[in-house]
């Protein structure tokens, strides 16, 4: 890959990037390291693809690989899992929101994703079942699920 479309890609992806790997991760340093991660790959990746809908979908599948890796491997993915991280204060918009998002944190990581690919980034469940290669019936699937088990919590919670 051209140092030029390198640095277009990264302007483009970057910050959705990282904002998706920040939320999977609750740590800005874990965070930082995957996305390097994730931008080392495509920088040597020698077939990268050039199609922009099917370098969304290889961007967004390596990022979510390149998290479960970074978790495996250090062995830490189930105290980060359940630590609420302060770092995470900037996500949230209001104190609302603050409690909805906190909750989400309790989901399991797909259903997680999904639900902030949609709500946060927009994309729309078929977008983001070829970013996770899954079928867009089963996106529509595990955010309904997703989205029930929310309310039943916050319903027990009272918020």
């Amino acid at each position: 890959m051209l140092e030029n479309e390198f640095k277009k890609v990264y302007q483009g992806y970057g910050r959705k990037l990282y904002n998706f790997i920040l939320w999977m991760a609750k740590s800005r340093a874990a965070a930082d390291d995957i996305l390097q991660n994730v931008f080392t790959s495509l920088w040597k990746c020698k077939e990268a693809p050039t199609d922009e809908t099917e370098l969304q979908r290889w961007l967004f599948t390596i990022a979510r690989n390149a998290c479960m890796d970074f978790f495996r491997k250090a062995n830490r993915f189930s105290r980060f899992r359940t630590q609420y991280s302060q770092e995470t204060d900037s996500f949230y918009e209001d104190s609302d929101a603050h409690y909805i998002w906190k909750e989400l944190s309790i989901l399991p990581d797909t259903e997680r994703g999904i639900i902030y690919l949609h709500i946060k980034c927009g994309y729309s469940y078929k977008e983001i079942g070829g970013m996770l290669s899954i079928t867009e019936n089963s996106v529509r699937v595990k955010a309904f699920r997703a989205l029930k088990k929310l309310k039943e919590s916050l319903v027990r919670k009272e918020l």
